[in-house]
């Protein structure tokens, strides 16, 4: 099999960190092949083990190095900054988040974590996302003390590892070689004094004749930021025009006030003056610019031989994930979240309400209403509840235990049972109880002027008067009536049972004997969420929202083989057959190919076919319930229109009648914005498949130097997505009348006049993806009298990502965009000379756009933003500074955001900003210069 000097830029790469390579895994054994002990190693990519570390498709490797000097927590430090990776969820873009608060997971090639498979060595890992609105690793569940690398393969690669691996993987390699007791404690804060970071780890290790064992413990505790500690988010901003036309950017505060709002008055009958008289209200002062974070985490891996043939392994994780402190502003309420007038309720409060002020009645009286009129839509934030608290505590354990058994020289069977399970807790508040406010708004006035309910069952109840109207007139009985304690819950379970044979058969080609592999994967996917109880019934202020339950099973078969045709010429195939129980069978391969004209030049290829079967959310997510408008497509019919759509709305006796009455079918405002429904999983959902091509040169032009060019394309078609009400009734409407359902397959329900009420909708095969790009990475590092210099470079150059809707054939291209930018790349230089190691990390962001599609505006005439849906180019400076001070103690302080670059603004106006922090955290850093200090000791 080819193995010459090219080698040496995959061994140049792993020496010096970040890399292109195709990599080693921790598990390695000799093989006698004539007389030499030629080592064979485990590659990311593929299951058969080989005498070389390439493969035909491209691997970017993160070594311990990079961990250590960038003094990183979490893997999702490290990986997230990788040119090929972006952040799915992180502390800041998910604060906002109710179940997804405070998670940490990857996207490769922005194509979704959910097409981005993570592995734990080589080994699928349970998801930490709750089952209702996802499936991705929470990179929090695995801790960066014992990890001794990070694999990127970045193809697409069903056919060895099975679903989800569309975009690429990420496999994670836990150390296995620690000697004796490594002690670690780190401390950090930003240059504004605050974000404090501690951590404390303790990882120990042994070695014998038969096997070895890896043991780490540890805490972590980031406090995380308010967005009241920077100045680019203190304040609800949006982008304004001021008297010239010109955009800029200006306070935007909610109108739902502590003192409460009805039309133009406070609900005390003042004047409402908005954010110029003080009356407007700032909700970044409650919500969170960095999620405060708290880890604690033990890990375990053990390797032992049973005899000369049989190793047993196992590897086991806990972590607890917990965040605290963390909040959003009090509940926006609304009178008609109880009244409910724009599905036709005729309740309310009346204006000769005791409770409404006599400022407030005279007010409205003056403006043409009756004391038996109920009063316009009273609008409050309910401060006395206290901040919406976010907080949330996942805990994760995973096992898995095989065993290894080299059946001879030549055949080994590796087998694995692994089991891991996500729970997810969260006790979350602010929440009204509408059936109690109804009661808690209807009161009557004693003799002696109180006031109490005037239902007396309610009184025998606990009922207390809700007074709105005003600051501070929320009475603490009142909140203790009327709030809605929520305890939500989740779990997401993974089960897999996988036995594999390995091997050459005794067929040599001119390269050498044919390589092989074939195997057998059985994987069970569970998983539930259970919202609050009244979220359930739809008796709270929020809209009605359905539990999650369900499950999957899928049994996969595979093999793979690598034919060496010549020395410099290999060829690897791999197929695999996945039986899915909702969406049936499947089957991917893989094709690649490698060629060396010389020993230090080889060209590479791949193709591949992917699928990311439907996950648990697809599948079975609880549907919500949803008021968002609805387009009826028999809205404006006549008798006399023609075509699919007329006909079939005309099939409709209420419809018909309706016209025939009227002339046409005209919606009232009321029907038009009163159609409900649901919105969640579907299980008819089908896979996504994709196919994607990759074609690559690697040149080790000199000892010292290494250079990897590599063109991607991939395309993704029927990839899942929430189908849009109205799409539901145009597909149902535009058919033959022979083929036409007038409830839409039970997804539509009109009333007695032929008006929505009621429209469902889930997940759907919605759109096609197409990206393509150029990957282009350096390895230079040379030994001198006056030190080691080292320099790396990762540059990716995206030349296409297209989105296309199956439905309306409209494709919009997302290249330029700020996830998705023309050019992302790190630069790496490193120096060191004996005890003293120094690095400097640049990052940089290309210029790019906030919406490529017009879908931000200003808030001034709502027309899309010109000057700030541009984004500037940033380069990031990390820098850090490591001496030892004997052979088991190490000192380390890194600096990162040297310069402290601030973000660009990206606020309410904003398409591609995260709620509440004002720009966009997956490119930009939110927190400034920060220092942090690290000290390591063995003994």
């Amino acid at each position: 099999m080819l193995n010459h000097k090219v080698s040496k830029a995959v061994r140049l790469a792993i020496a010096f960190g970040a890399a292109s390579a195709a990599a080693f895994s921790a598990n390695t054994f000799a093989a006698e092949e004539g007389v030499e002990k030629v080592e064979r190693i485990q590659v990311t990519g593929s299951r058969i083990k080989r005498t070389d570390v390439e493969t035909p498709v491209p691997v970017t490797i993160i070594g311990r190095t990079d961990i250590e000097q960038m003094g990183a927590l979490n893997v999702a430090d490290v990986l997230n900054q990788s040119p090929v990776a972006i952040a799915g969820a992180d502390q800041s873009n998910s604060s906002f988040s109710t179940s997804g608060v405070g998670l940490n997971t990857t996207s490769l090639r922005n194509l979704g974590e959910a097409r981005t498979l993570v592995l734990v060595n080589g080994r699928r890992f349970v998801s930490g996302r709750s089952p209702s609105s996802g499936y991705a690793v929470d990179l929090n569940a695995i801790p960066a003390s014992m990890i001794e690398r990070i694999e990127i393969l970045k193809s697409a690669s069903s056919a060895i590892y099975g679903t989800d691996a569309v975009a690429g993987v990420v496999n994670i390699i836990t150390r296995d070689n620690v000697e004796g007791v490594e002690v670690n404690a780190q401390t950090g804060i930003s240059d504004e004094g605050d974000r404090e970071k501690y951590s404390l780890n303790l990882t120990a290790g042994n070695s014998w004749d038969s096997g070895n064992v890896t043991v780490a413990i540890g805490y972590d505790d980031d406090k995380g930021l308010k967005p009241s500690d920077r100045a680019f988010s203190e304040f609800d901003e949006a982008i304004l025009l001021d008297e010239n036309g010109n955009e800029y950017v200006g306070k935007v505060f909610s109108s739902y006030t502590p003192q409460g709002r009805v039309g133009s008055y406070n609900a005390d009958g003042t004047p409402y003056t908005g954010l110029e008289g003080g009356d407007a209200f700032n909700r970044a002062d409650y919500r969170q610019l960095v999620t405060p974070l708290e880890r604690k985490y033990a890990a375990l891996n053990i390797k032992q031989e049973i005899n000369d043939d049989v190793e047993f392994f196992a590897e086991m994780n806990w972590n607890s994930s917990k965040t605290y402190n963390s909040t959003i502003e009090p509940t926006p309420f609304s009178t008609n979240d109880v009244f409910l007038p724009e599905r036709g309720g005729e309740g309310g409060i009346k204006l000769s309400n005791p409770m409404v002020p006599e400022l407030l009645r005279e007010n409205l009286l003056n403006d043409g209403y009756g004391l038996d009129d109920n009063i316009p839509e009273l609008v409050r934030r309910m401060v006395e509840f206290g901040a919406r608290s976010t907080d949330l505590e996942r805990d994760t354990v995973r096992i898995a235990t095989g065993i290894d058994w080299m059946i001879n020289d030549d055949w080994s069977l590796n087998t694995y049972v692994s089991w891991g399970k996500t729970d997810q807790r969260q006790d979350s508040g602010g929440q009204v109880n509408i059936e109690r406010a109804a009661q808690a708004f209807d009161v009557v006035q004693n003799d002696d002027g109180s006031l109490q309910c005037a239902n007396d069952l309610a009184v025998l109840q606990g009922c207390v008067p809700l007074n709105l109207f005003g600051e501070g007139s929320v009475s603490a009985e009142a909140v203790d009536y009327v709030k809605v304690p929520a305890k939500i819950a989740g779990q997401t379970e993974q089960f897999i049972v996988s036995a594999s044979l390995v091997g050459e058969l005794p067929v040599e080609l001119a390269g050498g004997r044919i390589g092989v592999a074939m195997g057998a994967e059985h994987r069970l996917e569970s998983g539930f969420f259970n919202p609050g109880d009244l979220a359930q019934t739809g008796a709270s202020s929020t809209n009605r929202s359905l539990p999650t339950d369900g499950s999957y099973y899928s049994n996969d078969y595979y093999v793979e083989t690598i034919l060496p045709i010549l020395d410099n010429l290999e060829l690897d195939l791999a197929a695999r057959y996945s039986d899915h129980e909702i969406v049936g069978g499947q089957t991917t391969w893989n094709a690649g190919i490698q060629y060396s004209p010389i020993d230090t030049l080889k060209f590479r290829a791949s193709a591949a076919t992917a699928i990311r079967t439907p996950n648990i959310a697809d599948l079975f997510g609880g549907r919500g319930e949803t008021f968002a408008t609805v387009t009826d497509p028999c809205s404006g019919v006549t008798a006399s229109d023609t075509g699919n759509v007329a006909q079939n709305c005309l099939s409709i006796p209420e419809i018909a009648a309706r016209v025939a009455a009227n002339g046409s079918f005209e919606l009232t405002q009321t029907e038009a914005q009163s159609t409900g429904g649901f919105i969640g999983g579907n299980e008819d959902v089908q896979e996504e498949t994709a196919d994607t091509y990759s074609l690559g040169v690697v040149w080790q032009a000199t000892e010292e130097f290494a250079l990897t060019v590599d063109y991607y394309d991939i395309s993704v078609e029927d990839a899942i997505s929430t189908t849009s009400r109205t799409t539901v009734l145009n597909r149902c409407f535009d058919v033959s009348a022979a083929d036409f359902d007038p409830t839409c397959g039970g997804n539509s329900l009109r009333d007695q006049n032929g008006a929505l009420v009621e429209v469902n909708s889930g997940t759907s095969n919605e759109n096609n993806i197409e990206t393509a790009g150029l990957d282009i990475e350096l390895a230079y590092k040379i030994d001198t009298e006056h030190g080691e210099f080292g320099a790396n470079l990762i540059w990716n150059h995206l030349i296409k990502y297209d989105e296309t809707g199956i439905e309306s054939g409209e494709t919009v291209e997302y290249a330029g965009q700020v996830f998705t930018p023309d050019n992302r790349a790190n630069l790496n230089l490193s120096y060191g000379l004996e005890d003293l190691n120094l690095s400097w990390r640049m990052r940089y962001w290309d210029r790019s756009k906030d919406s490529v599609d017009g879908g931000n505006f200003n808030y001034t005439d709502f027309t899309p933003l010109e000057k700030y849906n541009e984004f500037p180019s940033v380069v990031y400076h990390d820098i850090s500074a490591g001496y030892s001070f004997s052979d088991s103690t190490n000192v380390t302080l890194t600096v990162r955001n040297l310069f402290d670059k601030q973000p660009p603004v990206a606020n309410q106006s904003s398409s591609s900003g995260g709620t509440g922090i004002n720009t966009v955290s997956e490119a930009y850093d939110v927190t400034g210069r920060y220092l942090q200090l690290s000290l390591t000791t063995k003994f």
